[in-house]
């Protein structure tokens, strides 16, 4: 009350009732508001009830409202003279006799402030004058009549007194317009002392109770009680402070009232997370106009329980029920949903209920997705995480070739490698390829029309067989990629396959029963069909015509491997440039046509520039030349860096093949993170299951 014309505060015990407090003291009652207006604004005085009035009152000077929300309304006011008298609104103190109570120090003097304890309600401190030979400091158990009171601060002076609720014995008080003291009323002898001049106001944060507020004049001064010896930070208003106090529902809210002010300003403080407690907080500050007109306030009050709720109101007594509406923020929780909130509130929420939701492409959300499908959780069948990714090729191819290699390794009659080698690529397979045996140029008489030179070598039969081109092994049943063609309907490119290994009739064979298979396809049927016939006519006389209709009708044939088929056929030379850099054909067919058609050095050159654009690029692609290697991880790493997918990286580096990189610190990193992810995820089912591989 001290500076203050007229108060008010609401009561704790009714939601709808609210003290105004000048020369006397009134209690008033608003209509409870319907639903539908629930959140607005609303002129209380003039039109309030008025329910009761207290006005033989003298030398009244400070008040504090009872604390216990159970209770009638009792109020400790503090007078001029010192003495403090318990005034009630209600028969139940009445009838405890509790109304008629006076405490009364031992000098006369002016009492500064009066605060009950939240927690421990029968508790009321009061601050004093400063008198020699008296204390300043004055605690009454109200319950206990004959009890001493507690006294403290012998011939000091007291402004202000703010209770902890987490330890209710203990308060904070600021004495000799020069100190800030706190008390643990347990033993008083041993005060935590800062200096400051900032003694009037004390208020300490509900939500945070290391967190104190104070002012002086027109500085607002905020401390931490684990750093007391010096303010956390100050703000400089351009007036006169009057009130201060923090919002009782929203955490981190400190409102502020300056003399003759129209408005009530707001700071919100924000302590940045994973920092030291001693760096300066931010203020965010905002503020609200309760009335409309440019009016001073007298005071201002935030409603016990009800959210954002407050009341105003101005030195002629008009008051206004006033509802502080907070901004809509957008978050991102852990679960990759976006949350608008506004305080409490949730306006929206977008999550995987959302249609649109994967529309998102976030990165976080498939690998989600990816997690709940069981992606990197059956290291025993690596085929499977292909399936889970249907819509990336270069995920799909990654997984394909990672899944043959383990079914190559596991025959026992198929030595790719050396039993001491882990997961090789293409890359080191060939070696130093040509150097003391070149590969041998085989003059090949393949069906139909095709009679061209191929390549052999044990390091080219390894590859293709990395690439899925070989047909038959001891041990292995057919072509390992032929099944997976069929089930994908790629028949395009099964039939590009059977042409680049000179088997045309094979190829036009696959065409033909594709064509048939597709019958009630739109234009698929008719498309597989006219290239099967068209190939059907293809001589070595009629080579020079089909290069010419070739380059002429190229666009029309949709499919990459159909362009394929006639650009082998066609081709000038025997570099097949056009071929091995079309980057809409599969890495492995273009690495596995090089191996048969390219000699020892132009296969070497186009291997080793391919690799290098392919890791610079982080494609995993490139894991089929480089292996789980060295170079491996630096592909993963810029994949990683390009695309945040720490999932893959990190799944491909443990099931992927025994080897250095998946023991390199490297692979341990990427582990850890998507161990975070899957924590944040709150995925423990999938979390167990990747610590149990």
């Amino acid at each position: 009350m001290t500076g203050l014309q007229v108060d008010v505060t609401w009561c704790h015990r009714y939601p709808n009732r609210f003290l105004l407090v000048g020369n006397d003291i009134r209690l008033f009652q608003v209509p409870e508001k319907d639903p539908a207006s629930r959140e607005a604004s609303r002129d209380v005085l003039p039109g309030a009830e008025l329910l009761a009035i207290q006005s033989d009152l003298e030398y009244f000077r400070c008040y504090s409202c009872y604390m216990n929300p159970r209770t009638d309304i009792l109020l400790a006011v503090g007078q001029d003279t010192g003495k403090v008298s318990l005034v009630s609104f209600g028969r139940s103190f009445q009838d405890q006799e509790w109304a008629s109570k006076e405490f009364v120090p031992k000098q006369p003097r002016r009492c500064n402030m009066v605060a009950w304890n939240p927690v421990n309600y029968n508790y009321l401190a009061a601050c004093l004058d400063k008198h020699k030979g008296d204390y300043s400091v004055h605690i009454w158990d109200v319950q206990n009549v004959g009890s001493r009171p507690v006294e403290l601060g012998y011939s000091d002076s007291t402004q202000s007194l703010g209770w902890f609720c987490q330890s209710p014995m203990t308060f904070v008080s600021g004495m000799n317009n020069k100190q800030l003291r706190i008390y643990d009323t347990k033993d008083p002898s041993r005060p935590c002392v800062a200096s400051t001049k900032a003694t009037n106001g004390l208020s300490v944060d509900p939500f945070f109770e290391h967190r104190i507020s104070s002012f002086y004049m027109n500085q607002l001064v905020l401390w931490d009680t684990r750093n007391f010896e010096k303010p956390v930070t100050t703000q400089t208003e351009n007036s006169n402070i009057v009130k201060i106090a923090w919002s009782p529902t929203r955490s981190n809210v400190l409102s502020l009232l300056t003399k003759d002010s129209n408005v009530v300003k707001l700071y919100d403080v924000q302590h940045p997370q994973g920092v030291a407690d001693d760096v300066e907080p931010t203020m965010v500050e905002r503020t609200v106009q309760p009335f409309q007109s440019a009016v001073a306030l007298s005071s201002f009050a935030w409603h016990p329980q009800d959210e954002n709720r407050m009341l105003a109101v101005t030195s002629g007594s008009l008051a206004r029920d006033y509802t502080v509406f907070d901004r809509i923020t957008l978050n991102w929780s852990p679960p990759s949903e976006l949350v608008w909130t506004q305080g409490r509130k949730l306006v929206h929420c977008w999550d995987d209920r959302d249609n649109s939701y994967e529309l998102s492409g976030d990165i976080a959300v498939k690998m989600r997705k990816r997690a709940l499908l069981g992606y990197g959780l059956e290291p025993e069948d690596l085929g499977k995480n292909a399936e889970v990714c249907p819509g990336d090729s270069h995920l799909r191819g990654l997984w394909s070739w990672l899944d043959l290699q383990r079914s190559l390794e596991e025959n026992s009659r198929l030595k790719l490698v050396n039993k001491s080698d882990y997961a090789v690529g293409v890359r080191a397979m060939l070696g130093d390829l040509g150097s003391t045996r070149p590969s041998e140029p085989v003059y090949r008489s393949g069906q139909g029309p095709l009679n061209l030179v191929t390549y052999t070598s044990r390091e080219r039969e390894r590859v293709l067989w990395l690439c899925g081109w070989k047909q038959r092994h001891d041990g292995l049943q057919g072509n390992v990629f032929n099944r997976r063609l069929e089930k994908e309907g790629n028949y395009a490119r099964k039939a590009a396959i059977h042409m680049f290994n000179l088997r045309m009739r094979d190829a036009i064979t696959v065409l033909k029963e594709a064509a048939a298979a597709q019958g009630g396809a739109e234009g698929g049927s008719s498309g597989l069909g006219m290239v099967a016939l068209a190939l059907s006519g293809y001589t070595k006389d009629t080579r020079e015509a089909w290069r010419e209709v070739w380059h002429s009708l190229r666009l029309s044939l949709g499919d990459p491997y159909l362009q394929a088929i006639f650009a082998f056929l066609t081709a000038a030379d025997d570099s097949y440039h056009e071929l091995l850099h079309d980057c809409n054909m599969a890495i492995e067919d273009r690495v596995a046509f090089a191996c048969l058609h390219l000699s020892d050095a132009k296969l070497l050159e186009y291997i080793e520039g391919l690799k290098e654009i392919l890791v610079e690029q982080g494609n995993l692609d490139g894991v089929l030349l480089t292996g789980m290697s060295e170079e491996g991880s630096q592909l993963l790493q810029r994949y990683l860096d390009r695309t945040g997918d720490v999932q893959t990286v990190s799944v491909a580096a443990l099931q992927g093949h025994p080897s250095p990189l998946s023991s390199s610190p490297r692979a341990q990193l990427w582990v850890d993170h998507y161990r975070q992810l899957l924590d944040q995820w709150q995925l423990w089912y999938q979390r167990c299951q990747f610590d149990c591989q």
